[in-house]
């Protein structure tokens, strides 16, 4: 249930979380179920970001 957690810190209703996030990995074509997609999605993420 970390979803509760994020969606708080996003300061978003869970369910809006969840929708947005399930959403995503439809777009994204990724599946969330899979450690190393997941890895892969967030790794591409985070490389993406501008430096600060």
């Amino acid at each position: 249930m970390a979803w509760l957690s994020a969606a708080a810190s996003l300061d978003v209703h869970p369910n809006t979380f969840r929708y947005r996030l399930r959403r995503a990995a439809e777009i994204a074509e990724i599946s969330l179920n899979d450690a190393e997609q997941r890895f892969a999605a967030m790794l591409k993420l985070r490389l993406a970001r501008p430096v600060r």
